[in-house]
């Protein structure tokens, strides 16, 4: 009865509950002419309340539903709803893990409080060295030794223990000597603080040293392990007996447990010395121990009572949070997702296959929601999704490419111009493509020297800009040995640093790499100009009217391991103008077909010497490309000018 009821047609629900209204109307205006109509009455007005009541529930079962389907249309109001009702259930979870995760940060808690202590007194003994540094440093010598010891008397009323050892000029003193009898003197120590250990005994270090110059002080104070926790009854820091199996550490002499939770708390701690005797770095193994409700005590011991009963009540409170949003979202989440998964997980297999190449599979649709939707607009794009996924893979290698030859070519080439007194330098590159397997450099290794560096890397594309960035990089970690060099060991500084280029070059290059290299170094003060030819065209010398060729001392770089490499030197005058090229400037050809040669170059050299080297450069690249006829390059155009002012 009841299911036929609830399972009746809104309309004829509506007409039922009119019919049972009417007859509780009627029956119960004439209950009193009538008397046996008075149960009649009371049993239709029972019938239509019950049929009113189911209407309502269906009305607002209806409403709600319209609603809920109104609203949970979208994807993202379902998935607020699921992460409201279902991601507050890992946030109630995280605050509880939290909560009692703080027991467990005793032990990093404990270690950070111990090496706030030993901090503290690393500081203590380093504001003892450095002070005394400065003051030292402003006495005479004579003085320094007895400003020392008086400096170690106050020093050592708030420091017991403290031992000075100082080396500067004039003075070599360890103060209080009597201390010092029978103690040999420590390795130098670092700079700053650090631990000391001499056998079984450590000593809290700190070393100051002179900007500019060898004289340091270092102040010493001995002590045992227990003595950096000896302020904090709470903790206690034992070595590691590495003899043991398992390693274990010597008993504690903490304070009793409070109760039974208040379990012993072991937190390892690598601690790092340097070796009084050699001043090699040692490390060692200590093990931190502490009683929870003692840290706890020394943290919280001056909170009162209402602090704690307040940390108790959120507790209790945050328990019973955690077991009602883990049933309500239990219920709540089943009901909401379970409309939703069906869908993602045909959306999820779909993507699926379209990653594996399957541009043909298609999703069931079902429903008319915003999911649906998806799924349609799924389906109309992998009808087109193969053309344009080559179109996308042949766009992103483009634009990889381009991306590494801006960053190779934007490290190739220096930015300015070194200022070198009686020297003029230019470089320019003219690139066939965005990459450049050509490279030049020039800088300032030192005041009057000026280092270039030309050549030619063999192979195109990336993989040949890859290895001139690695060669470029590779010489200019080299600059700093002929910046050391004088004017009489440049030729044998070149020499070394070739040859270390080209060790480079064959170990980590493929056997087909190689590449030329003209390494020079213009020394300003003996007008001399230093250089090794490896490979590369030999440089042109343009001197009063003639043109003549440097030689070449060596073969290409990454061809062979071991090979020497020679170097020579010539003296410019002013006026000289040197020019270096790659073969981009005398191998291309006109439309017959005829390169345009070493000869054409030398003449184009010839008509512009008197020039600046920008124009000279500039000049010379535009002979060859009207000598070409075409407008774009086939190989990339190189050229670098040294003029002797």
């Amino acid at each position: 009865m009841v299911r036929a009821v609830l399972r009746l047609r809104p309309g004829r629900l509506v007409a039922a509950l009119g019919l049972a209204a009417g007859t509780a109307a009627l029956l119960w205006t004439t209950r009193d002419l009538a008397p046996g109509l008075a149960g009649a009455a009371w049993l239709a007005l029972i019938t239509a309340s019950a049929l009113g009541a189911v209407l309502l529930s269906r009305v607002i079962f209806f409403l709600g539903r319209q609603l809920a389907k109104k609203l949970l249309w979208r994807v993202r109001h379902r998935m607020v709803a699921v992460f409201l009702l279902v991601g507050f259930l890992p946030v109630s979870l995280g605050a509880l893990i939290v909560a009692w995760g703080l027991l467990l940060l005793f032990g990093p808690l404990a270690a950070h409080t111990v090496s706030t202590d030993f901090l503290r007194q690393a500081e203590r003994v380093a504001a003892v060295a450095k002070p005394l540094l400065w003051q030292l440093e402003d006495l005479p010598p004579a003085e320094r030794l007895a400003f020392a010891n008086r400096f170690h008397g106050r020093a050592s009323r708030s420091i017991p223990g403290l031992l000075l050892d100082v080396r500067l000029e004039g003075l070599e003193a360890s103060i209080p000597e009597e201390a010092w009898r029978g103690l040999e003197r420590p390795a130098d120590p670092p700079a700053g603080e650090v631990l000391l250990r001499r056998g079984d005994t450590l000593f809290l270090a700190a070393t100051a040293r002179q900007a500019s110059g060898p004289g340091r002080v270092l102040a010493l104070v001995p002590g045992r392990t227990e003595d950096i926790t000896r302020t904090n009854p709470s903790l206690r820091l034992r070595e590691v007996d590495p003899r043991a199996d398992p390693p274990v550490a010597e008993g504690s002499d903490l304070p009793p447990a409070a109760n039974a939770l208040d379990w012993l708390v072991r937190w390892p701690i690598q601690a790092q010395f340097t070796d009084w005797a050699s001043g090699d770095t040692v490390r060692a193994t200590y093990l931190l121990q502490t009683r929870p409700f003692a840290l706890w005590q020394r943290i919280f011991g001056q909170e009162t009572d209402l602090t704690m009963g307040i940390f108790t009540f959120f507790g209790i409170g945050l328990v019973a949070t955690f077991a009602l949003n883990l049933l309500l979202s239990l219920f709540v989440a089943a009901s909401i997702t379970r409309t939703m998964t069906r869908a993602v997980n045909d959306l999820y297999v779909g993507t699926r296959r379209v990653n594996r190449g399957d541009f043909s599979h298609r999703i069931p649709i079902a429903g008319s929601d915003q999911i649906s939707d998806l799924s349609r607009s799924f389906n109309t794009m992998t009808a087109s999704l193969e053309g344009l996924i080559e179109e996308s893979k042949q766009r992103q290698q483009l634009e990889a490419e381009l991306e590494i030859a801006r960053e190779v070519q934007a490290r190739l080439f220096p930015s300015t111009v070194p200022a070198v007194e009686g020297i003029q330098v230019l470089g320019v590159c003219r690139p066939a493509r965005v990459v450049s397997g050509d490279f030049y450099d020039y800088l300032e290794p030192r005041e009057g020297l000026l280092a270039v560096t030309f050549g030619d890397v063999s192979g195109k594309g990336i993989s040949a800009a890859l290895v001139m960035a690695s060669l470029h990089s590779a010489i200019r970690a080299h600059l700093g040995e002929i910046a050391r060099a004088g004017a009489q060991g440049l030729g044998p500084a070149i020499e070394r640093i070739v040859g270390r280029v080209n060790a480079h070059m064959f170990a980590s290059t493929a056997s087909n790499k190689f590449s030329t290299l003209l390494f020079a170094a213009y020394d300003a003060a003996q007008s001399t100009l230093v250089y090794c030819n490896a490979g590369h065209l030999p440089p042109l010398l343009v001197r009063r009217g003639e043109v003549s060729a440097l030689e070449v001392t060596g073969m290409v770089l990454g061809a062979l391991e071991g090979v020497g490499f020679g170097a020579a030197h010539v003296t410019l005058e002013p006026g000289d103008l040197l020019a270096l090229y790659t073969d981009g400037l005398t191998e291309p050809e006109d439309p017959s077909g005829q390169e345009f040669g070493e000869t054409r170059l030398q003449e184009a050299l010839l008509r512009r010497s008197s020039q600046p080297p920008a124009e000279i450069v500039e000049g010379v690249m535009d002979d060859v490309l009207q000598w070409t006829g075409a407008k774009t390059l086939h190989d990339d155009m190189t050229m670098l000018v040294v003029r002797r002012t």
